[in-house]
């Protein structure tokens, strides 16, 4: 067997920002910039609120076999999308795991969602709700990995059943 062999790229980007002068990076200006993000931080407890009621609402409609259980369940992907895409970048990065566990589950199902899948979703979204009602910021330490670890064992569980 023949040794990898190890390729390390140029880092171009270095060499097109430059440490004073024109078209230099401005350090006052990543500090607004990390001002406003840091001022929409705070509202977004707000914005995820309103996320969930949406996924909530979904989730409660949703039944196996409905007509409208294919845009149901898009509608679920899209909210849990958007929820995983801002968690991490609001410091609820527990959120952005749970939301990319949905979504993933929900890309790799096969045809409509069965009670079990619905049931799953459920549980993703009870789980996003209780890392926002217990401002599980972060990764939610311990009872974070708990969370994932426990989702991912049902998930896993869900799958082989509908498999069967």
């Amino acid at each position: 067997m023949a040794k990898p062999q190890i390729i390390n790229p140029p880092n171009r980007l270095k060499s097109k920002v430059s440490m004073g002068g024109p078209g230099a990076v401005d350090p006052e200006r990543i500090a607004r910039a990390e001002a406003a993000v840091e001022k929409m931080t705070a509202n977004y407890l707000d914005w995820v609120e309103t996320d969930l009621k949406k996924l909530e609402t979904e989730l409660a409609a949703l039944k196996p076999g409905a007509a409208d259980t294919a845009d149901r369940t898009q509608a679920i992907y899209r909210i849990s999308h958007d929820i995983k895409g801002q968690g991490g970048s609001f410091g609820y990065q527990l959120m952005t795991e749970v939301g990319a566990l949905m979504c993933r589950y929900i890309e790799n199902m096969d045809g409509d969602p069965t009670q079990e899948d619905i049931n799953l979703m459920a549980l993703c979204y009870k789980s996003m709700r209780a890392v926002i009602s217990g401002r599980l910021a972060g990764d939610g330490g311990e009872a974070g990995r708990m969370v994932l670890d426990g989702l991912g064992r049902v998930a896993e569980k869900v799958k082989a059943v509908d498999g069967l």
